[in-house]
């Protein structure tokens, strides 16, 4: 029998059942898995009765036993048996009692999980009939009674309705006795669990609900429960943003979101990165949530022509001090014969240090993680042109933050994250026609020049002033410095470059700062209003290798011998002066708009660009006024309706453009390269929020004189950029909904299209397809079981659809062909944490993603298929 299709059967079979048909015994509120003890509030206290008996004389005492059979019976003889258990209606709620034939049992220790009250009682067995207890719907407020055997002792668990229920204990002679009433629904747990606070849509914090534009935000929840799975950032973000490009194996992140530019911050600094690899940035373990505005964004300045993505670094605990600790490992479990190799073996841990002291508080996360080899569905090893495969990171996180008095507040942060190709002994098959395959050659020798490389420094400085003269202070100043090694070895002998290279190399630094002031107007309204600034400069080199060298040891020596200037070194700064006004006209009707002044500077010296062509230096400006407006009406308290009109406003790519300039360029003429692009976005949507249920639609429509945008790859993955009047539209939907303590469930759709008008006509044509282009339909879809208060299941499904479009249009050169991708997660909590399986591809499908299916028309050695089934297993706990 084949074995893949045994183990497919055998997952079917016996592990999604359970996501079915699993008996729910207790119940925790799914997505909140906070826990706290009961001992020291009001929910629970325990009533000890005095007794009158006689000390206990020395004879009395059991003897320790001296054969095996005594030790059994000795231990058969401490366990209290239960033999019934009743729940009894009462005035205030329900009474459990729990009946032992003989003595009495020890007290409970307690503990909340979501809406459910948790006794767990040692030293007793279940000796009922039927094995375990349950009593749905006892009383009104109660959701659920059920009495369950644990490894050692029995769990009690209630859940309420709405709240943890509150219980009192009393023990007696012959069992224990449970008086319990519903618990009542604060409105701050309400607003802790459904409303989220965010601060990129405005640059204050935020409701997300009372933000008139669409709003995604990935809190450390979610962020935990996709690195269950062996997945990157770039990945976690391809599924979980509607409208942003589907998941891809690169290591550049040229993600979009409805078509369009994404300014990527963290903490709000700018890490804009010239080649795509913002996400090379931060280790994901230094990451607290991700917030994600959709649509032209200009708050924060400038490239956010698609929408803005802000990483929010990981916040101190509130105790003085608290450590999380992680382990886990990662193989390959496909279906032929690279089955559990150690090849496909990889590895990651992490350690976090962070505490509330009184007037300051701190966080320390340090992080390492080795990626291994990557095979496909087919068994194949996966040759990436840009790997994430066979990389070692590193990254540290460090935090302190001092409340100088009740209203001011210091905080300094330092993240570096620093990653690298361990492994080089593979390169791509060049007799592969169908995707990207890789064979081993042997390791390579490095001399004079690097293998991939991501290095991060980011240095960041606030100061936050809460009452100064009746207005609220900000104040940012930070540095960051990045380099990486970006393209790679590639041969390039046959065309006008004429050499081998290391391609390319790229050394970039930004400093700057923001002030923002938010002062109070009239009722109900409040003003934003401050500047900021960034100045940045980028270094492109590539290196040159000896041919000789290459060539006698088949491509393993790599020895530089020179370099040449991939673009000449530039300064770009950008200066931005902003106001937002935010008004809420009555209860339920709001109003925000505002405006913000941009202006962006370049300079660059004359320069002879690799192809050996002249090219004219200089300095130019540009400069705009850009505009938001938006509303919201709350048709209810659930219930809201926004619209809104916002620009963007964003220089063009300048690396792109030094890197391979049109004919006779210069800096200072006139040319259409140079333009900016800005972009209208017009947004109109509706949202509903209830305790258990929310959901939001929006469309969209965005256009641009002068749009930016890839038309084309060349055969080293280069890519050909094309300025046209550009347009984008589509809509997003997106739910979520917990239809009972167990259940869990929610889908989010994006549909997107796009065209230019390349001859300035208004013939408009399909947008290319794509990571830099237009997405086809992305769909997902998860389903959530609590199966035991301490076990959770997760099934997750991706599904891209096609787009034939472009292709018919002359503009893709193959067609999208859509996929379906079925994800696993399970978690259970066990040896003082929780364990996490994850299993990636759970039916193995071989497919290639949108991103590789794009490059398979360019170049099939640049196009890997996806990765096949992965099995995760990751260990958490925190003390």
């Amino acid at each position: 029998m084949n074995r893949g299709w045994w183990l497919q059967g055998w997952l079917v079979a016996g592990v999604l059942p359970l996501l079915v048909l699993a008996a729910p015994a207790g119940a925790e509120s799914i997505g909140n898995n906070r826990q706290s003890s009961l001992e020291n509030d009001h929910l629970l206290t325990s009533q000890e009765h005095p007794t009158n008996e006689p000390p206990t004389q020395l004879s009395d005492l059991d003897h320790p036993a001296t054969t095996v059979d005594e030790w059994v019976q000795q231990i058969a003889q401490s366990l209290v048996q239960v033999t019934g258990v009743q729940v009894n209606p009462t005035e205030t709620g329900v009474e459990v009692i729990l009946e032992t034939a003989e003595r009495q049992l020890a007290a409970p220790a307690t503990s909340v999980v979501g809406n459910a009250l948790i006794a767990d009682i040692p030293n007793a067995v279940l000796a009922l009939p039927e094995g375990e207890f349950q009593a749905a719907s006892p009383t009104e407020g109660i959701a659920l009674v059920s009495v369950i055997p644990t490894g050692n002792g029995i769990r009690v668990a209630i859940t309420g309705t709405e709240a943890p229920p509150i219980a009192e204990v009393r023990t007696q002679a012959q069992g224990l006795v449970l008086s319990v009433a519903p618990g009542i629904e604060t409105a701050d747990a309400v607003d802790d669990d459904v409303i989220q606070v965010v601060v990129t849509g405005t640059r204050t914090e935020e409701e997300e609900t009372r933000i008139p534009r669409s709003i995604t935000v990935i809190d450390r929840e979610e962020l935990e429960t996709q690195r269950n799975l062996p997945v990157t950032l770039r990945e976690i973000l391809g599924r979980e943003i509607p409208g942003f490009n589907p998941p891809s194996l690169s290591r550049n992140d040229r993600g979009t979101i409805r078509g369009r530019g994404v300014s990527y911050l963290i903490d709000g600094v700018p890490v804009e990165s010239t080649f795509g690899r913002q996400l090379q940035t931060i280790a994901p373990e230094a990451i607290e949530r991700i917030e994600v505005v959709r649509g032209s964004n200009a708050v924060y300045g400038s490239e956010a022509t698609g929408g803005t993505i802000n990483i929010i670094t990981r916040r101190p605990a509130d105790e003085p001090f608290v450590v999380t600790l992680e382990a886990g490992a990662n193989a390959y479990i496909g279906d032929r014969g690279e089955f559990f190799t150690n090849d496909s073996i990889g590895n990651r841990q992490s350690a976090i240090f962070s505490g509330d002291l009184g007037v300051a508080d701190y966080i320390l996360a340090l992080s390492r993680e080795r990626s291994a080899a990557f095979f496909d569905a087919e068994g194949d090893r996966i040759f990436l042109a840009r790997p994430i495969d066979e990389n070692e990171s590193y990254g540290v996180l460090g935090t302190i933050g001092v409340d100088i008095d009740s209203n001011q507040r210091l905080q300094f942060t330092v993240n570096y994250y620093d990653s690298e190709r361990v492994e080089n002994e593979i390169i791509a098959d060049p007799e592969s026609e169908d995707k990207a395959r890789a064979i081993k050659v042997g390791r390579q020798e490095f001399i004079d020049t690097d293998p991939y490389f991501d290095r991060n420094l980011l240095l960041n400085l606030t100061y936050t002033h809460a009452n100064l003269l009746g207005n609220s202070l900000q104040a940012q100043a930070y540095f960051r410095d990045y380099s990486a090694l970006t393209a790679g070895v590639q041969d390039r002998r046959d065309d006008e470059l004429g050499v081998v290279i290391n391609n390319s190399r790229l050394d970039e630094q930004n400093w700057g700062g923001r002030i923002q002031i938010e002062s109070p107007l009239w009722q109900g309204s409040n003003a934003l209003w401050g500047i900021d600034y960034d100045n940045r400069r980028s270094d492109d080199t590539t290196d040159i290798l000896d041919p000789v060298a290459f060539d006698e040891s088949n491509g393993r020596t790599l020895r530089k011998i020179g370099e040449l200037f991939s673009a000449p070194s530039y300064d770009l700064e950008e200066l931005g002066i902003f106001a937002q006004l935010q008004w809420d006209i009555t209860d339920n009707f709001q109003l925000s708009g505002g405006a913000r002044y941009a202006n962006f500077r370049v300079n660059a010296p004359d320069y002879i660009s690799r192809f050996g062509d002249p090219v004219g230096g200089g300095t130019i400006n540009f400069d705009d006024v850009i505009f938001n407006v938006g509303v919201l009406y709350e048709v209810t308290n659930n219930i809201g309706i926004f619209a809104n009109f916002s620009q963007g406003f964003s220089p063009p790519n300048f690396a792109e453009l030094f890197s391979d300039p049109p004919e006779n360029f210069s800096l200072e003429e006139d040319f259409e390269e140079l333009q900016p692009v800005k972009v209208n976005n017009y947004e109109i949507g509706i949202r509903g929020q209830w305790s258990d249920f929310r959901a939001s639609i929006a469309g969209f429509f965005t256009e641009s004189d002068l749009g930016e945008f890839i038309v084309g790859f060349g055969g080293t993955g280069e890519v050909t950029i094309a300025r046209a009047p550009q347009r984008t539209y589509g809509i997003e939907a997106a739910f979520d909904w917990q239809p009972s303590n167990h259940w869990r469930l929610g889908s989010a759709v994006s549909w997107q299209e796009g065209e230019a008008d390349f001859e300035d006509s208004g013939n408009f044509v399909p947008l290319f397809s794509g990571d830099v282009g237009i997405s086809p339909l992305k769909a997902t879809v998860y389903v959530e079981h609590q199966t035991t208060p301490g076990w959770r299941n997760r099934l997750q499904v991706l599904a891209v659809g096609d787009r034939n479009r472009a292709f018919e249009e002359g503009i893709d050169v193959i067609p999208i062909e859509g996929y379906i991708v079925v994800d696993l997660i399970s978690q259970i909590e066990a040896f003082g944490g929780t364990i996490s399986i994850g299993i990636e591809n759970l039916f193995n499908n071989q497919y290639l993603d949108l991103e590789s299916q794009t490059l398979l028309g360019f170049d099939p050695t640049r196009a890997p298929a996806a990765r096949g089934r992965t099995l995760s297993l990751i260990y958490r706990t925190t003390f």
